[in-house]
Protein backbone atom coordinates (compact mmCIF):
# COMPACT_ATOMS: atom_id res chain seq x y z
CA UNK A 1 0.00 0.00 0.00
CA UNK A 2 3.24 2.37 0.57
CA UNK A 3 4.37 2.03 -2.93
CA UNK A 4 1.30 2.38 -4.28
CA UNK A 5 0.22 5.59 -2.45
CA UNK A 6 3.74 6.88 -3.15
CA UNK A 7 3.27 6.48 -6.60
CA UNK A 8 -0.35 6.90 -7.33
CA UNK A 9 -1.35 9.94 -4.63
CA UNK A 10 -0.41 12.86 -6.19
CA UNK A 11 -2.00 11.42 -9.43
CA UNK A 12 -5.08 11.14 -7.50
CA UNK A 13 -4.90 14.24 -6.01
CA UNK A 14 -4.07 16.04 -8.63
CA UNK A 15 -6.89 14.37 -10.78
CA UNK A 16 -10.04 15.36 -8.93
CA UNK A 17 -8.58 19.02 -8.99
CA UNK A 18 -8.48 18.97 -12.45
CA UNK A 19 -12.07 17.19 -12.46
CA UNK A 20 -13.55 20.24 -10.41
CA UNK A 21 -11.84 22.76 -12.48
CA UNK A 22 -13.14 21.17 -16.17
CA UNK A 23 -16.40 20.83 -14.64
CA UNK A 24 -16.37 24.36 -13.92
CA UNK A 25 -15.19 25.16 -17.16
CA UNK A 26 -18.13 23.22 -18.80
CA UNK A 27 -20.80 24.90 -16.72
CA UNK A 28 -19.01 28.61 -16.34
CA UNK A 29 -21.82 30.14 -18.99
CA UNK A 30 -24.60 28.81 -16.30
CA UNK A 31 -22.43 31.21 -13.23
CA UNK A 32 -20.61 33.99 -16.01
CA UNK A 33 -23.07 36.50 -14.43
CA UNK A 34 -22.54 35.87 -10.71
CA UNK A 35 -20.06 35.65 -8.61
CA UNK A 36 -19.16 31.98 -8.56
CA UNK A 37 -17.33 32.55 -11.50
CA UNK A 38 -14.89 33.82 -9.10
CA UNK A 39 -14.48 30.68 -7.71
CA UNK A 40 -14.11 28.60 -11.05
CA UNK A 41 -11.33 30.66 -11.60
CA UNK A 42 -9.78 29.43 -8.32
CA UNK A 43 -10.12 26.16 -9.03
CA UNK A 44 -8.08 26.93 -11.74
CA UNK A 45 -5.20 28.74 -9.78
CA UNK A 46 -5.21 25.59 -7.58
CA UNK A 47 -4.28 23.64 -10.80
CA UNK A 48 -1.78 25.81 -11.44
CA UNK A 49 -0.53 25.84 -8.26
CA UNK A 50 -0.23 22.23 -7.55
CA UNK A 51 1.26 21.48 -10.89
CA UNK A 52 3.98 23.86 -10.05
CA UNK A 53 4.41 23.18 -6.48
CA UNK A 54 5.35 19.31 -7.22
CA UNK A 55 8.84 20.86 -8.13
CA UNK A 56 10.81 19.33 -5.72
CA UNK A 57 9.85 15.70 -7.04
CA UNK A 58 9.73 16.37 -10.81
CA UNK A 59 13.55 17.35 -10.55
CA UNK A 60 14.49 14.69 -8.68
CA UNK A 61 12.53 11.87 -10.91
CA UNK A 62 14.73 13.91 -13.87
CA UNK A 63 18.03 13.45 -11.96
CA UNK A 64 17.88 17.42 -12.01
CA UNK A 65 17.86 17.77 -7.75
CA UNK A 66 20.53 18.55 -7.75
CA UNK A 67 19.92 22.75 -9.51
CA UNK A 68 18.14 23.17 -5.82
CA UNK A 69 19.89 21.53 -3.54
CA UNK A 70 21.24 23.10 -0.61
CA UNK A 71 18.72 26.24 -1.87
CA UNK A 72 16.17 28.42 0.18
CA UNK A 73 13.60 26.53 -2.16
CA UNK A 74 14.85 23.15 -1.72
CA UNK A 75 11.22 22.18 0.18
CA UNK A 76 8.01 23.55 -1.22
CA UNK A 77 6.63 24.70 1.87
CA UNK A 78 7.39 28.48 1.00
CA UNK A 79 5.33 27.57 -2.47
CA UNK A 80 2.52 26.29 -0.84
CA UNK A 81 2.39 28.80 2.12
CA UNK A 82 2.20 32.03 -0.14
CA UNK A 83 0.30 30.27 -3.24
CA UNK A 84 -2.07 27.85 -1.25
CA UNK A 85 -2.65 28.63 2.49
CA UNK A 86 -2.55 32.42 1.75
CA UNK A 87 -4.45 32.19 -1.08
CA UNK A 88 -7.16 29.88 -0.21
CA UNK A 89 -7.00 32.09 2.74
CA UNK A 90 -7.50 35.86 1.49
CA UNK A 91 -9.65 34.26 -1.58
CA UNK A 92 -12.52 32.54 0.49
CA UNK A 93 -12.91 34.94 3.02
CA UNK A 94 -13.41 37.51 0.48
CA UNK A 95 -15.55 35.30 -1.87
CA UNK A 96 -17.52 34.61 1.27
CA UNK A 97 -17.49 38.03 2.17
CA UNK A 98 -19.26 39.31 -1.11
CA UNK A 99 -22.47 37.06 0.44
CA UNK A 100 -23.02 39.30 3.88
CA UNK A 101 -25.47 42.06 4.08
CA UNK A 102 -24.16 42.84 7.23
CA UNK A 103 -21.12 45.85 7.04
CA UNK A 104 -19.52 44.52 10.68
CA UNK A 105 -19.13 41.53 9.55
CA UNK A 106 -17.18 42.16 5.84
CA UNK A 107 -15.12 45.00 7.90
CA UNK A 108 -14.31 42.01 10.64
CA UNK A 109 -13.13 39.92 7.52
CA UNK A 110 -11.35 42.47 6.15
CA UNK A 111 -9.29 43.62 9.37
CA UNK A 112 -8.56 39.61 9.49
CA UNK A 113 -6.84 39.51 6.33
CA UNK A 114 -5.23 42.86 6.64
CA UNK A 115 -3.35 41.20 10.20
CA UNK A 116 -2.76 38.00 8.26
CA UNK A 117 -0.68 39.77 5.24
CA UNK A 118 1.05 41.62 8.15
CA UNK A 119 2.32 37.83 10.08
CA UNK A 120 2.98 36.70 6.70
CA UNK A 121 5.06 39.46 5.43
CA UNK A 122 6.78 39.73 9.41
CA UNK A 123 7.52 35.99 9.01
CA UNK A 124 9.21 36.01 5.88
CA UNK A 125 11.22 39.03 6.58
CA UNK A 126 11.88 38.06 10.48
CA UNK A 127 12.69 34.20 9.86
CA UNK A 128 13.02 33.57 5.95
CA UNK A 129 15.06 30.38 6.44
CA UNK A 130 12.00 28.88 8.88
CA UNK A 131 9.72 30.14 6.30
CA UNK A 132 11.18 27.94 3.66
CA UNK A 133 12.15 25.46 5.40
CA UNK A 134 9.24 24.41 6.97
CA UNK A 135 5.35 25.23 7.58
CA UNK A 136 4.58 27.90 9.67
CA UNK A 137 2.15 26.39 12.58
CA UNK A 138 0.88 29.78 13.63
CA UNK A 139 0.19 31.03 9.82
CA UNK A 140 -2.00 27.66 9.52
CA UNK A 141 -3.71 28.18 12.93
CA UNK A 142 -4.47 31.89 11.74
CA UNK A 143 -5.15 30.77 7.86
CA UNK A 144 -7.74 28.60 9.69
CA UNK A 145 -9.33 31.41 12.06
CA UNK A 146 -10.08 33.73 9.34
CA UNK A 147 -11.54 30.85 7.06
CA UNK A 148 -13.79 29.59 9.52
CA UNK A 149 -14.77 33.00 10.73
CA UNK A 150 -16.19 33.80 7.19
CA UNK A 151 -17.48 31.02 6.94
CA UNK A 152 -19.28 31.43 10.43
CA UNK A 153 -20.08 34.87 9.60
CA UNK A 154 -21.75 33.13 6.50
CA UNK A 155 -23.91 31.07 8.36
CA UNK A 156 -25.24 33.63 10.39
CA UNK A 157 -26.18 35.75 7.53
CA UNK A 158 -28.24 32.65 5.91
CA UNK A 159 -29.94 32.27 9.08
CA UNK A 160 -31.04 35.57 9.58
CA UNK A 161 -32.05 35.96 5.44
CA UNK A 162 -34.55 32.49 6.36
CA UNK A 163 -33.21 30.70 3.20
CA UNK A 164 -32.48 27.15 4.83
CA UNK A 165 -35.43 25.80 2.50
CA UNK A 166 -32.99 26.36 -0.44
CA UNK A 167 -29.49 25.55 0.69
CA UNK A 168 -30.18 22.12 -1.35
CA UNK A 169 -29.73 24.06 -4.71
CA UNK A 170 -27.21 27.11 -3.22
CA UNK A 171 -23.80 26.22 -4.19
CA UNK A 172 -22.13 28.85 -1.42
CA UNK A 173 -23.54 25.99 1.41
CA UNK A 174 -21.78 23.31 -0.60
CA UNK A 175 -18.53 25.29 -0.86
CA UNK A 176 -18.84 26.61 2.44
CA UNK A 177 -19.63 23.15 4.50
CA UNK A 178 -16.86 21.60 2.52
CA UNK A 179 -14.28 24.08 3.23
CA UNK A 180 -15.34 23.92 7.05
CA UNK A 181 -14.53 19.96 7.59
CA UNK A 182 -11.76 19.72 5.01
CA UNK A 183 -10.14 22.41 6.88
CA UNK A 184 -10.78 20.96 10.41
CA UNK A 185 -9.79 17.40 9.37
CA UNK A 186 -6.83 19.01 7.61
CA UNK A 187 -5.62 21.15 9.93
CA UNK A 188 -4.09 19.24 12.75
CA UNK A 189 -1.86 17.03 10.53
CA UNK A 190 0.25 20.53 9.96
CA UNK A 191 1.31 20.16 13.71
CA UNK A 192 3.06 17.10 13.10
CA UNK A 193 4.91 17.84 9.76
CA UNK A 194 8.21 17.56 11.44
CA UNK A 195 7.25 13.57 11.45
CA UNK A 196 6.60 13.97 8.04
CA UNK A 197 10.31 12.12 7.32
CA UNK A 198 11.19 8.62 5.84
CA UNK A 199 11.97 7.42 9.25
CA UNK A 200 8.49 7.66 10.15
CA UNK A 201 6.37 5.91 7.69
CA UNK A 202 3.31 5.17 9.91
CA UNK A 203 2.67 9.19 10.13
CA UNK A 204 3.51 9.22 6.34
CA UNK A 205 1.02 6.86 5.76
CA UNK A 206 -1.89 8.08 8.14
CA UNK A 207 -1.05 11.98 6.75
CA UNK A 208 -1.43 10.55 2.69
CA UNK A 209 -4.61 8.44 3.49
CA UNK A 210 -6.51 11.55 5.18
CA UNK A 211 -4.96 14.27 3.02
CA UNK A 212 -6.38 11.96 -0.37
CA UNK A 213 -9.83 11.20 1.22
CA UNK A 214 -10.08 14.96 2.05
CA UNK A 215 -9.16 16.22 -1.29
CA UNK A 216 -11.50 13.67 -3.04
CA UNK A 217 -14.36 14.66 -1.23
CA UNK A 218 -13.72 18.37 -1.18
CA UNK A 219 -13.07 18.48 -4.96
CA UNK A 220 -15.87 15.66 -5.93
CA UNK A 221 -18.19 17.67 -3.79
CA UNK A 222 -17.03 20.82 -5.17
CA UNK A 223 -17.79 19.26 -9.02
CA UNK A 224 -21.44 17.82 -7.95
CA UNK A 225 -22.20 20.96 -7.03
CA UNK A 226 -21.55 23.31 -9.61
CA UNK A 227 -23.57 20.69 -11.83
CA UNK A 228 -26.58 20.58 -9.66
CA UNK A 229 -27.16 24.18 -8.11
CA UNK A 230 -28.78 26.88 -9.33
CA UNK A 231 -27.17 29.89 -10.24
CA UNK A 232 -28.60 32.37 -7.60
CA UNK A 233 -28.59 36.55 -7.17
CA UNK A 234 -25.28 38.70 -6.37
CA UNK A 235 -25.71 40.57 -2.91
Amino acid sequence: MREFLYEYYTILSKSVEILAFVIGVLVYKKYKNTQVKYFIWFLGWVVFVEAVGSYPRHLKDYGLDYLIEDTLIERNYWWYTLFWTSAATLFYSWFFSLRYKSQVFKKIVRLCQYGYLLILIGTIFYDPQAFFSYKSEYLSIFSVLVILLSLFFYFIELINAEKLTNISRSIYFYIAITLFVWWLVTTPLGFFEKYFTEADWDYIMIKWYMMLISNVLMYVTFAFALIWCKPEKDV
